[in-house]
């Protein structure tokens, strides 16, 4: 395990209960899963019910993490009577070709003693026990609109989520669950379960991003599996050493097989085998030696001389707004990231003070996640006229500024680290930054493209700042 959370031996746990429950169904645990297990089902001696109320499984591919579910949910449903279980997938087929096969298992174990009855009827699959309780499984866009209470709830492949599909889903289920301990007596559980994603997987990214920072509720328990980060992930050995059911599930020969059916998709196996996030990030916007190159001094604010525009740029999912200034003299563009703010709501204010401040323009993608901050600001800031055709070529403009020495940027960490980590996409012979298929914020380095180009097209009314 390269991470996550470590046993606490001054509590018990029900994980030699589940790995009973595991033997009946005819999947005895592996070691890791039995390792879960134990974690996961650690006692509160306040509550005397489950200490974690969230669980967070990152894992590769081939490795079992479906019949440990199946393990988990069928122990869950023998806590007691008339218990909600739900498995939701990507889609409807996805959790119904699940449950099938979690029917074919409990039927041919024996646990199918204390199946009351299947019900397989498309959209209203459930399994029933003699208790009263039910596994039933579920297309993830129907969860919201559940509504009913659960005492554990999965959702597999996370990846799929974005952060507003996946927050959605809490917002819906969690509420639900909270309430769960003091009326049955048993502690809810929300397990969350994946293989790493790719750039679009924000909600999971999230997830394991925040865990893998230490920032975590102190309630929620995670297992991250695979290679380390700063491995080979070609290197077949690796995968079997880091793989937790390599050697127990399958052999090496049959892991050579495997990355050969990958073809040249090599970031496929490296996130299937490896688990390692596939960042689609194949090449930097701005090389690095070219950034380096043209550094200059920040300047502050009674020493501007020439004319300013700023340049507003909003990431996915409204996390963060940027704010950068572009400054233009005799001897060229200077652009300065001036300020980073979580989500939209400061914004506006800020953005006028600025503009009012130093009599500046704003400049900003006329549409995506800016779009409402525009139009919020439109009326009270003089904004530069950017059509949507034009957007296309700010990137390129400003990269072509720094090569031929017109354009230069103040140093600050933060926009270091967004150059280091936005790739971009191609329409036709241009190309624009991507706010999805980038690994870290956009929108400092967005801002940057945004006020070079603004400075440049600043409305003829417009009167320079005079200090």
């Amino acid at each position: 395990m390269r991470g996550g959370t470590e046993p606490d031996p001054s509590r018990r746990n029900d994980g030699a209960r589940a790995a009973a429950v595991a033997r009946m169904l005819g999947t005895p645990l592996l070691p890791w899963q039995a390792y879960v297990m134990d974690v996961a089902t650690e006692i509160d001696p306040d509550t005397g019910s489950y200490y974690y109320n969230r669980v967070v499984i990152s894992t590769p591919r081939q490795c079992g993490k479906s019949a440990l579910v199946d393990v988990d949910d069928t122990y869950s449903a023998s806590l007691g009577m008339n218990r909600r279980i739900v498995y939701a997938a990507q889609t409807g087929k996805d959790s119904e070709d699940h449950f099938k096969e979690f029917r074919d298992r409990i039927m041919k174990s024996r646990l199918k003693q204390v199946v009351d009855r299947f019900r397989l009827s498309n959209g209203n699959m459930s399994a029933r026990f003699v208790n009263g309780s039910t596994i039933s499984p579920m297309a993830m866009t129907k969860v919201a609109g559940h509504g009913k209470q659960l005492d554990k709830m999965t959702i597999d492949e996370a990846f799929s989520l974005t952060k507003e599909q996946g927050d959605t889903i809490l917002d819906a289920v969690v509420p639900t669950m909270n309430t769960r301990l003091k009326r049955t007596g048993v502690n809810a559980q929300l397990w969350i379960t994946s293989t790493e994603g790719t750039a679009d997987s924000t909600f999971f990214n999230d997830v394991l991003d925040e865990l893998r920072a230490g920032d975590g509720d102190p309630r929620t328990c995670w297992f991250d599996f695979g290679v380390p980060f700063d491995s080979d992930p070609e290197d077949l050995s690796n995968i079997m050493r880091w793989h937790p059911a390599a050697g127990m599930l399958w052999y090496e020969p049959q892991l050579n097989d495997f990355s050969l059916q990958f073809g040249d998709n090599r970031r496929g196996f490296a996130r299937a085998f490896g688990n390692l996030r596939d960042t689609g990030l194949s090449e930097r916007i701005i090389g690095e030696d070219l950034w380096n190159a043209t550094y200059c001094a920040p300047v502050g604010p009674d020493m501007i001389d020439g004319t300013v525009c700023f340049g507003v740029a909003v990431d996915v999912d409204a996390t963060h707004t940027s704010i950068s200034a572009a400054i233009k003299s005799d001897t060229g563009v200077s652009t300065q990231l001036i300020s980073v703010l979580d989500g939209t709501g400061d914004a506006p204010a800020e953005i006028r003070r600025l503009a009012q401040r130093y009599n500046a323009a704003v400049c900003m993608d006329p549409k995506g996640p800016g779009a409402s901050l525009r139009d919020a600001i439109s009326d009270a800031v003089r904004m530069c006229d950017l059509p949507q055709s034009d957007y296309l070529t700010v990137g390129q403009a400003y990269v072509s500024g720094l090569e031929n020495g017109l354009i230069r940027h103040a140093a600050d960490d933060t926009l270091d680290q967004s150059v280091a980590t936005s790739a971009r996409t191609w329409s036709g012979d241009a190309w624009r930054i991507t706010r999805r298929g980038s690994t870290g914020m956009t929108s400092p380095l967005e801002s940057c493209f945004l006020a070079a180009w603004g400075v440049e097209h600043t409305p003829v009314e417009y009167t320079p700042f005079i200090l």
